[in-house]
């Protein structure tokens, strides 16, 4: 009897040990942030005013394993619109001299991170009101930052070690999307059957200069587009851009193109700012054009946007505030849409 209690006990404690190595400890960290933002319009799509919280959970696990590789998860819930939603999930492994693949299942791809590389104190002169809600064909807005979307979610990437040589760090990325444009994060409409790669290189010389350039290919494997008796058209997006820090002041420019499948509307954004930060405190100024160039019958759409944005840290708390201005015009038509907003954040950290 004593004999069968100690298999029993053994095998419980085999189990409990099998089930203990599959559990994780995550750190949970968080946004403790109280905004305010004004709107003002020529027309009624501003929001309005109000107040909000930021209160967004972050979790993350890293760990090494036996052979020296390290593995890493992050999970970000986002509620900073006021609906707690999942908004960024990666898993990395790197392998030491070997790379790392990094599996993407929201956001944060190698080529969505290089969207808007342009400095700021605040948010892109873009970011903040309705006028930039996406650029999409059925919501056309003055989003410039849309290089990277089609395989921001549902990808995997590798990125090489970097090389070291002439002062400059070079880093490499190359990423493959088996169901690209079917992301949240997506601007494109799925035709079904398309897959994506993207490729990005970048260049920082310890002189202060970064120079870096990316490539999106989405492939519709010949499928029906979305209009009828059409064949769908690939995808094709490219992005480049320079930035410069010297000091406390830092200037970025950037392009971005997409030749939008199935003959779908095209986009071309160009975006550059200055930033000045001494001390606690940073200043930043932007200026962005988005131009929807719409599919057959559709005028062509042009979105200007400018900000400026200030940021001052006291101890545990930063305060963050931006005026921006967007504009746009429609070609043969007089007059233009004009978003005029005020952003204000306060962030403790304790």
């Amino acid at each position: 009897m004593n004999k069968l209690k100690k298999i029993g006990l053994s095998a419980l404690a085999g189990s409990l040990a099998m089930t203990t190595a599959n559990a994780v400890d995550y750190v949970i960290a968080g946004d403790a942030a109280i905004g305010y933002t004004g709107e003002s319009a020529n027309t009624s799509i501003a929001n309005g005013d109000g107040f909000a919280l930021d209160t967004s959970i972050y979790l993350d696990a890293s760990g090494s394993l036996d052979n020296g590789w390290n593995v890493s998860f992050s999970m970000d819930w986002d509620n900073e619109s006021g609906t707690v939603a999942n908004t960024s999930t990666q898993a990395a492994v790197t392998m030491g001299s070997m790379g790392t693949i990094q599996i993407n299942q929201i956001g944060g791809s190698a080529g969505n991170a290089i969207d808007d590389v342009t400095p700021s104190a605040y948010e892109e002169a873009y970011g903040m009101g309705t006028l930039a809600d996406g650029t999409s064909g059925s919501n056309v807005g003055g989003d410039a930052g849309f290089f990277g979307s089609s395989t921001s979610s549902g990808s995997i990437q590798y990125t090489a070690p970097a090389i070291e040589t002439a002062g400059a760090t070079i880093t490499a990325s190359i990423g493959f999307d088996p169901a690209a444009n079917g992301g949240a994060n997506s601007f494109g409409s799925s035709v079904g059957g398309e897959k994506g790669m993207f490729y990005v290189l970048k260049v920082a010389h310890e002189s202060g200069l970064e120079i870096g350039a990316g490539l999106e290919e989405v492939d519709t494997n010949g499928n029906i587009g979305t209009a009828a008796g059409r064949e769908a058209k690939d995808e094709e997006s490219v992005t480049a851009y320079a930035k410069y820090a010297m000091g406390p002041v830092s200037v970025g420019y950037q392009e971005s193109y997409q030749d939008t499948l199935d003959g779908g509307a095209d986009f071309e954004a160009n975006m550059w700012s200055i930033a000045y930060t001494a001390g606690d405190v940073s200043i930043s100024y932007g200026e962005t054009e988005a131009i929807t160039k719409g599919a057959s019958a559709a005028a062509e759409r042009t979105t200007d946007a400018d900000a400026i944005a200030i940021s001052y840290s006291m101890g545990s708390m930063t305060i963050q505030a931006q005026k921006s201005e967007q504009a746009r015009s429609i070609a043969g038509t007089a007059g233009s849409t004009t978003l005029d907003e005020t952003g204000i954040k306060v962030s403790f950290a304790f």
